[in-house]
């Protein structure tokens, strides 16, 4: 019996049907998709998503800051998460932690419903209207002259003789902590006088040229301890680990007060920013994402203010018009 060009129509269209639907179930080497309909499911894949693109600190900072969103939004699927619930979650979090907390999980949250939307889990991110929270001015404290001289002198005198050699490092490169802990001799070139940070916060490699009293300090602790792979290690070549009392002790002797590590590098930021360099040199060195991050450090010292309030009360006081007044 012969078909209908109309029943043979139709049987094309539902064969067409069933194989946009079975394409939409595989990916492109025909395996099963995974649909994700889930928060959890969610996380689950930004942290494997994470593991492959971030560095290590990051990637614990987010799992600390899932543990606050699984509470909210554990049991929600993807699409059951609004604007609104969202601006409730940051009013109740703001009374528990400072803006800027709360300004990190929603950035946290956004990103990964961006990628939920990179992933076609979702047509939109239904939070890309939601507004961070007005954050006080960032901390940036850095070291006088007459400190860093105290500091680095109560450095050589510790009990840690790895303490000077990180603090020199650390104020110098503007490493963080956590890159200058996973430092190995293979990411220092002695002949061209370059640091590799090879897997920085932003998971991103960046080249720092070596000062000339760094490489002799550095150049030192590598004849001392030839077997090392590390940096900075302990006696017996394993990484030295964390600093921290050694430092605050340091910190004490010297007179220095309400200084973290971390201020090491705003210091070299700073010092940057006062020696007249632009905001792209200082990303460039410091590894930021932004200009903007970088901005921060173009403050000017109380001595460069009198300076310069100086010189031109030099120029108005030796002017013509200055001896008319």
């Amino acid at each position: 019996m012969l078909s209908t060009g109309e029943t043979d129509k139709t049987h094309a269209l539902l064969k067409l049907g069933e194989i946009v639907k079975a394409a939409e179930c595989t990916n492109a080497f025909g395996s099963p998709l995974k649909r994700v309909s889930t928060f959890r499911e969610l996380a689950e894949e930004y942290i494997a998503y994470a593991e492959a693109n971030k560095a290590i600190s990051t990637i614990q900072r987010d799992k600390r800051r899932l543990g606050k969103l699984f509470a909210a939004f554990d049991s929600n699927r993807l699409t059951d998460i609004t604007q609104r619930k969202v601006e409730l979650y940051m009013q109740e979090r703001e009374k528990e932690v400072k803006p800027a907390t709360v300004n990190r999980d929603l950035a946290l949250l956004k990103h990964m419903l961006n990628k939920a939307v990179d992933w076609e889990y979702l047509k939109s991110n239904p939070i890309k209207r939601v507004k961070f929270l007005k954050e006080p001015p960032g901390r940036t404290r850095y070291l006088n002259d007459a400190e860093r001289e105290r500091l680095l002198d109560a450095c050589k005198h510790s009990d840690s003789d790895m303490l000077y050699p990180v603090v020199l490092t650390a104020l110098l490169t503007g490493m963080r902590r956590g890159e200058l802990q996973e430092l190995t001799w293979d990411d220092v070139n002695f002949p061209e006088a370059r640091i590799t940070v090879r897997r920085s916060k932003n998971n991103e490699t960046r080249h720092i040229p070596i000062h000339r009293d760094l490489l002799g300090v550095l150049a030192e602790l590598r004849n001392r301890y030839p077997y090392a792979q590390y940096v900075f290690c302990k006696p017996d070549g394993k990484p030295y680990g964390n600093w921290r009392r050694a430092f605050e002790t340091a910190c004490r002797q010297a007179g220095v007060a309400n200084f973290r590590f971390h201020d090491l590098r705003h210091t070299f930021g700073s010092y940057l920013g006062m020696k007249g360099y632009n905001a792209y040199t200082i990303m460039h060195l410091m590894g930021h994402k932004t200009i903007a991050m970088s901005a921060r450090y173009t403050h000017i010292s109380e001595e460069q203010l009198r300076a310069a309030v100086d010189g031109i009360g030099a120029k108005v006081v030796q002017s013509p018009q200055a001896q008319t007044w």
